[in-house]
């Protein structure tokens, strides 16, 4: 090899990343076991030092013991705001379940990477939903009128991961949990009697016993609930053996259905969704009164068709709204300049904030500008993760921390000698925005052994993205020259603990990415193809 091409891109979220730190791994530990190797064990010490960088990476982060950083967790927060609700749900479920394996004291088959995304990505959801509901208990002061004020239940805090550790994450994420269903289902009670007011006598026996149904602990059903974490009652998609029109119905199966319809609407339903539901029902309890239990049944069935239509539209919008205030969240969070040279537009965030605040979901169009800004600065933050990880990766595998420098062009050049190639021969190695160069250098005349060092360097780029990838950075080389590149012997590797190398300039790229290479990030919804 003289040069190399490497088309990097983030795989896994390690989790302990700030803005201008790496993870706290000792090159000296990863190293220092390397023995002097000649040109023929190449191969072997490449390897020896991909495992040791595995070996120390997962020996120093215990899971739950770790924080989680500012950078990474900026990136989580990215991933979550591109993320569908079930996604996030998902992972909350998944978050949920290691901290319980963690409480029994069992060991988790997950890694820190992935029980950090877990942990972030319901974090990120707890989020949404808090200030959503934050929001519509704020329009409900401003516009109920007075006589039946809704409930000020006290939302718990914003759930913020960033500078805590894996396990007192988890345990804050619990506590809001319940704090949230606690709140959602006292104000889902409150929606429910104030459509029943509306259409009905409230104090009407059924009525009573149906609003005593609905005012009963439950767990939460909502937009965004996966399968797991769906409580074990009555759905309105999977409704009851309907009653027979040839039987009819009697009052104990009109009020019975009443409250298994209405508690099966999702929390977020207001009382203006829930009214036709409640006109069907209260219509069938006037007809069964009246002895017309046929007629009662059509109006049971009518009911469990606005349930089920209703159910339908609540969850698309509170699916809405929640993603809304996770992109709203992610793109307010304050990001270095060198990071985000702009910020995301003025107008974007506006359209956000009076989604949220109004309970009203973005329409098509500023749902793509919202998702193309919240898109830039997902990358912007993966191209800086990219160049920590690199500078990570190369540092342990050359032993000492090397000596980096910027390019006219924004990209960071170092020079490295694998074992035994000093002082002749190096590989200048350059981490652009999207990805990585690799140059087989040689520092005087040309030599006998330059074809053997261009072999070796393809040994050695094998190792190195192997040692990439161990933290969930992809990267694939692709070689197009067989030459080695002279240089000036003063542009020899030098360390940060020596003098430094002369500034040179970083090559250029006509192509930085080709036409048909895929996203640089993880796609997270498999549904919509989108990233």
């Amino acid at each position: 090899m003289s040069s190399a091409q490497g088309y990097a891109g983030v795989q896994d979220v390690w989790p302990t990343y700030g803005y201008d730190t790496s993870p706290p791994v000792s090159t000296g530990h990863v190293t220092s076991g390397l023995p002097h190797v000649s040109v023929a064990d190449m191969s072997h010490s490449v390897d020896h030092v991909v495992h040791g960088v595995a070996h120390a990476l997962h020996e120093l982060l215990e899971p739950a013991a770790i924080a989680l950083g500012a950078m990474s967790g900026a990136l989580l927060a990215g991933r979550a705001a591109m993320a569908a609700t079930g996604v996030l749900a998902h992972a909350a479920v998944r978050a949920a379940e290691e901290q319980r394996c963690l409480l029994r004291q069992q060991e988790s088959a997950r890694d820190a990477a992935q029980q950090w995304e877990s942990a972030a990505f319901a974090a990120v959801r707890v989020n949404a939903r808090r200030t959503v509901l934050a929001a519509r208990l704020a329009r409900l002061k401003r516009e109920t009128p007075p006589g039946s004020p809704p409930p000020a239940p006290v939302l718990p805090p914003p759930v913020q991961p960033v500078g805590c550790r894996l396990d007192v994450t988890r345990q804050t994420l619990a506590e809001a949990e319940r704090a949230l269903e606690q709140a959602e289902a006292e104000l889902a009670a409150w929606a429910c009697a104030t459509a029943v007011a509306d259409v009905a006598d409230a104090r009407d026996t059924s009525w009573q016993r149906v609003l005593a149904e609905r005012r009963r602990p439950r767990r939460r059903t909502g937009a965004g609930t996966p399968p797991a974490a769906e409580p074990a009652r009555p759905s309105v998609e999977s409704e009851p053996v309907p009653v027979t029109r040839a039987r009819g119905a009697d009052e104990d199966e009109v009020t019975s259905a009443s409250a298994e319809l209405l508690g099966a609407l999702p929390v977020e339903a207001t009382p203006e969704d829930s009214e036709p539901v409640v006109t069907a029902l209260h219509h069938a309890l006037i007809c069964v009164r009246a002895g017309d239990g046929i007629s009662a049944a059509e109006h049971l069935e009518e009911a469990r068709i606005f349930a089920a239509d209703v159910g339908r539209r609540v969850r698309l919008r509170a699916d809405a709204l929640f993603q809304a205030a996770a992109q709203l969240d992610f793109l307010t969070t304050e990001v270095p300049s060198d990071v985000e040279p702009a910020p995301p537009a003025e107008d974007v965030l506006a359209l956000l904030r009076e989604a949220v605040a109004e309970g009203r979901p973005l329409r098509a169009a500023d749902r793509d500008r919202a998702r193309a800004a919240v898109d830039d600065r997902l990358e912007q933050l993966e191209r800086r993760y990219l160049q920590q990880g690199a500078e990570h990766v190369l540092g342990a595998l050359g032993g000492e921390p090397a000596l980096w420098h910027d390019t006219a062009s924004g990209a960071r050049c170092a020079a490295f000698a694998p074992p035994g190639w000093e002082p002749d021969h190096w590989i200048e190695v350059t981490v652009h925005p999207d990805g990585l160069d690799l140059v087989t250098c040689r520092g005087g005349p040309p030599s006998p052994i330059d074809a053997e060092r261009c072999a070796e360097a393809k040994q050695w780029a094998a190792g190195f993205e192997q040692a990439l990838a161990r933290l969930g950075l992809e990267c694939d080389f692709r070689f197009d020259s067989e030459a080695v590149a002279p240089r000036s012997p003063d542009a020899a590797p030098r360390t940060a603990s020596g003098s430094s190398g002369r500034e040179r300039p970083g090559r250029s790229r006509d192509d930085l990415r080709r036409r048909d290479d895929g996203p640089r990030h993880r796609q997270i919804d498999d549904r919509d193809g989108r990233h």
